[in-house]
């Protein structure tokens, strides 16, 4: 069994982590008769994460990072929230990005209150899967498109949640309960894509 360390000191990407992988499992036993010779083990460590709004560049730091503290195959993930109205130049949505964490914590909800009644409301929710194997840093990006509400709307999830609405969904992940949500979200693509990755790639050796 081929045993990869996800290294973050945050309680509930780590709860959400075992019980992705644990649904997946069950599924790859289910549709193909086996289980996934990989192990899904945490270490808990709180990682510097660079003040940077490009997720992808965040995440190759914390994996690189955490590579050398474990010295085993290790992953980690970081998130971010990418304003329409706010777009950078070169058309790169921007300016929260990979710092909306730290804008969140010191605003909360009151984030709405950014955005004018004239500007656009389009937003994307962006997670990021970073997976060091010793020898090299693989990605993993999800996205979700929707827009940012105009007030906060329920409490469930964490930081912009309740300020985020998947398109074509009437809730905002802090209204949906956790199963509505990872219909949707972000976390769910990148893990899925680093998880199959990881499967068929052990399965070679």
């Amino acid at each position: 069994m081929k045993k990869i360390y996800f290294v973050t000191a945050n309680e509930k990407k780590i709860e959400e982590s075992r019980y992705r992988f644990e649904r997946f499992v069950e599924r790859v036993q289910k549709d193909e008769g086996v289980r996934p010779e990989i192990e899904i083990c945490v270490f808990r460590k709180q990682l510097d994460e660079l003040l940077d709004p490009d997720v992808e560049k965040i995440v190759k730091k914390k994996a690189l990072e955490a590579y050398r503290i474990v010295l085993q195959p290790c992953v980690v993930e970081h998130g971010g929230l990418f304003l329409d109205a706010w777009r950078a130049a070169q058309e790169r949505p921007g300016l929260l990005g990979g710092i909306g964490h730290i804008v969140w914590d010191a605003v909360g909800d009151r984030m709405c209150g950014f955005l004018r009644k004239e500007d656009a409301r389009g937003a994307t929710a962006q997670s990021v899967v970073g997976y060091c194997d010793g020898k090299r840093i693989h990605v993993y990006p999800g996205e979700t498109k929707g827009e940012v509400t105009d007030q906060a709307r329920g409490t469930s999830g964490f930081r912009w949640d309740p300020i985020f609405k998947p398109t074509g969904c009437d809730l905002t992940y802090g209204e949906m309960t956790p199963e509505k949500k990872r219909e949707t979200s972000p976390d769910e693509i990148a893990w899925e894509s680093f998880l199959s990755y990881v499967t068929k790639e052990f399965r070679k050796l």
